[in-house]
């Protein structure tokens, strides 16, 4: 199952991207979706989910738990 359809399927989705050091919790809202992108050890927050850094995580990410975002 892609990235993209455990998200449609769950409503939320949490990723990481080795690449960049980061992860990121998806959320359908039912007209689009929410992002929000924490690097290790900083706050989260929001961005446009059609950047090139949140792409790169649906696209290619790996699932986590909400747990593990929580503590990165």
């Amino acid at each position: 199952m892609s990235n993209l359809d455990y998200l449609l399927k769950n409503g939320i989705i949490y990723l990481l991207d080795e690449y960049e050091n980061a992860v990121f919790k998806f959320t359908s809202t039912g007209k689009g979706n929410l992002c929000e992108v924490k690097f290790k050890g900083k706050i989260p927050y929001k961005i446009d989910c059609s950047t090139n850094l949140a792409m790169q995580a649906i696209l290619g990410g790996t699932i986590i738990t909400k747990e593990q975002y929580e503590e990165f």
